[in-house]
């Protein structure tokens, strides 16, 4: 049984990954990465069938995993190498199988439909597919694939660059090769080793391991990078300050030459290349460029005496300002560093290969701080050889403080916390403190998947990140699923303390305060996490449920667990509690005092309440009396009005004909109403007659018939008489 707290998404139920557990590649004893996500699209490799599973997991998390089926999508061209790793592109219209002997390209069908599925919703769907250089890596045995990344700013979102083992990158346009670019070395056979397989290069650590690439920026010749700033390279200040000074000139230069298009084909990416023995190599290239420019080995300050790392496994760049690098050791140790440009290009040593140019260095490294990652629960015993496995890193992109580093122990999550401040340094104008940058990261171990110091791992089969909402997830060696949420961006517990603080500083404070009021002034849940916080990180611990361990190994799990119980759960629970018995008291002695108050505020509610009631009905009074009192008023003004001795003769009399003439019109009117009630009811008798004449027929006499005609004629001519009356009235009146 799977636990359901560490899946929230319950992706360990789903068919999909029952399918995904089923077929796991039988190779699984070191770190890949079989998942992928984008958008809202989770894609997996299934290495049993060979083909690529996806489902729309937002969808599927609002509506279930039974409503939403997951499709199969199957490449057109089988793949004759085990495929490791799965990576998208920017825009998600391509994605890349990848193994150590080969690279698989696949294009994604379209979407359509309600649900936004591919091809809406077909079960199992084709993709047009093709294999890079599939020759190449069957005519060399020994060549193997290091690395890959899609360009991030490929316009077409189509090329790849792959990183071989034979120190080259190669370029591709979708199946289409564009460029081979030399970053090291052609390694070499040597007879004289004693490991006659092994060439020359990598015996010498110069393979190149990993790479990535950095914002873009323009050529030399085209920017006005030149400043009167000198380099220390004793203190971190002098060479920030550098790079702010760089960057505004930059920021300007770039600024004023987008007016021009020529100069958007010039532009060049810093392409970072890490070597197995720590030594780190710029390429500056373009997308077009046949010949980009080798520079390095990098200077990297402060100097250190083991040059950073002799197993160098892994490189990230984070695109700050200026950019953050993180260097990865296979022992566990990650730096942090930063990316900056050199007042002075400096001249390199020449490499082994005397046909690779080397150009001098326009960069140079500035490591601020090293982080040390627990590869696996520490062990009590010092003499204890350390754990040391490959470490893969992982950029969060909704926060750029924090990436994520996955390998065949677990994975952790490490904050940057000097990233914001370096911001901030470098967009101010005037000069401020930077002692802040000394501000030391946070490494959580989120997940832990060895436990002991067999050989037994866990490893790390596949990491993804979602977004909105937030979460990873991890598939492990032993079929076991882990989907966890995330917070965005730490940030924000941080700025909404900042900004309760400083709205606690703006209220005005009372001069007179209670002691029983300063006594409860501190926040009380701030109070018992500061309490509760640990010094240790208790990781998610996950095992393969298929090997047994020993019993002996199963007490020193069983003796570590107990003491980070007793010391990090057990003993601070105490203190915590009695600190929340003294805060108990302390509250009901407020809760009685509160119940006074409470009682008297009643009290003066009642009263309140009754006065009110009585001032009611004393206004209804006085405005039903002030009401009357207006009428008389108006009355007595109007009669006096009327009253007036200088009122003049014609408007008496003029008052006097328009009474008269009112009533006159009233009693035409009175008179014109009749005369329609009577046609009123002659026309209702009349249809009655002709409803009645309907059903039956009546003759009647002739002299009946004329003594009515006559009777209706003369009634007529009565009513138009008096209609002519009231219009000539009316014209009289002017009405």
């Amino acid at each position: 049984m799977f636990n359901a707290r560490t899946d929230t998404l319950k992706l360990n139920q789903t068919a999909m990954f029952a399918k995904i557990r089923a077929g796991l590649p039988v190779e699984r004893q070191h770190t890949q990465n079989l998942l992928e996500c984008k958008d809202d699209m989770l894609y997996a490799w299934d290495s049993e069938e060979c083909c690529l599973l996806a489902v729309n997991w937002r969808l599927a998390a609002l509506e279930g995993f039974e409503a939403v089926k997951y499709q199969n999508l199957i490449p057109s061209v089988p793949q004759s190498f085990q495929v490791e790793r799965v990576v998208a592109s920017s825009e998600g219209s391509l994605i890349a199988l990848a193994g150590a002997r080969g690279v698989t390209v696949l294009e994604l069908p379209r979407r359509w439909g309600k649900d936004g599925l591919f091809m809406e919703g077909k079960e199992k769907i084709t993709c047009r597919a093709f294999n890079l250089d599939s020759l190449l890596f069957s005519n060399n045995p020994h060549l193997e694939l290091r690395q890959l990344r899609w360009h991030p700013f490929s316009p077409t979102d189509s090329h790849l660059l792959v990183l071989l083992s034979d120190n080259t990158i190669r370029v591709y346009d979708n199946s289409t090769l564009r460029h081979v670019w030399k970053v090291g070395p052609v390694p070499m056979k040597s007879d004289n080793n004693l490991n006659s397989s092994l060439p020359t290069a990598l015996l010498l650590g110069e393979f190149a391991v990993d790479f990535d690439i950095a914002p873009a920026v323009a050529p030399k010749e085209d920017a006005v990078l030149n400043s009167s700033t000198t380099i220390n390279n004793n203190t971190t200040k002098d060479v920030l300050n550098h790079s702010r000074n760089l960057s505004k000139a930059f920021n300007e230069t770039v600024a004023g030459n987008q007016k021009n298009a020529q100069n958007s084909e010039r532009i060049e990416w810093p392409i970072i290349v890490l070597r197995e023995n720590g030594n780190i190599y710029v390429l500056m290239a373009g997308l077009d460029s046949h010949k980009p420019r080798l520079q390095g080995p990098l200077t990297i300050t402060p100097q250190s005496n083991d040059n950073y790392g002799l197993e160098s496994c892994a490189i990230l760049v984070i695109p700050s300002l200026p950019p953050t690098l993180v260097i990865a050791e296979a022992n566990g140790t990650l730096h942090h560093a930063l990316f900056l440009e050199a007042e002075e290009a400096d001249e390199s040593f020449n490499e082994v290969d005397a046909s690779l140019i080397i150009h001098p260095s326009e960069y140079t490294i500035h490591v601020l701080e090293t982080v040390l990652l627990e590869l696996g629960l520490p062990k009590d015993d010092p003499k204890s050889k350390t754990y040391n496995c490959p470490i893969h890193l992982k950029r969060d992109y909704i926060n750029e403080m924090r990436y994520f580093a996955y390998h065949n122990a677990g994975l952790h999550a490490i904050t940057i916390n000097f990233i914001s401040e370096l911001q901030r340094f470098v967009e101010s104008d005037v000069d401020s403190d930077i002692s802040p940058l000394s501000i030391a990261s946070n490494a959580e171990y989120i997940v832990c998947t060895k436990i002991d110091a067999s050989e037994r791992i866990n490893a790390v089969l596949g990491f993804v990140l979602l977004q909105m909402p937030s979460g990873v997830v991890l598939l492990l060696g032993s079929g076991e699923v882990i989907s966890l949420k995330l917070i965005i961006d730490p940030k924000i517990l941080v700025e909404t303390v900042k900004i309760k603080e400083e709205t606690d500083k703006s209220l005005p404070k009372l001069e007179a305060k209670s002691e029983l009021d300063r006594m409860l002034e501190p926040s009380f849940v701030d109070h018992i996490k500061s309490m509760l916080k640990r010094d240790v990180t208790q990781p998610i611990l996950s095992v393969d449920k298929t090997s047994t361990p020993n019993p002996q190994e199963c007490y020193e799990l069983l003796t570590q667990a107990i003491e980070v119980l007793r010391t990090q759960y057990l003993k601070r629970h105490e203190l915590v509690r009695a600190e929340i018995t003294k805060r108990v008291n302390t509250i009901k002695l407020r809760k009685e005092q509160q119940e006074h108050e409470i009682a008297d505020l009643e009290k003066e509610r009642e009263n309140i309440r009754e006065t009110a009631h009585r001032l009611a009905e004393r206004f209804e009074e006085i405005s039903d009396q002030q009401e009357i009192i207006t009428k008389k008023c108006q009355h007595l003004v109007r009669q006096a009005h009327t009253r007036l001795p200088t009122n003049p003769i014609a408007d008496k009399e003029f008052a006097q004909e328009v009474e008269r003439i009112n009533k006159e019109t009233k009693a035409l009117t009175n008179s014109m109403q009749k005369a329609r009630d009577t046609i009123n009811k002659q026309t209702y008798h009349i249809s009655k007659y002709n409803q009645t004449a309907k059903k039956k027929t009546f003759h009647l006499p002739e002299r009946q018939e004329k003594n009515i005609k006559e009777i209706l004629m003369q009634i007529a001519a009565e009513v138009d008489s008096q209609i002519r009356d009231v219009k000539h009235i009316n014209q009289q009146l002017g009405v």
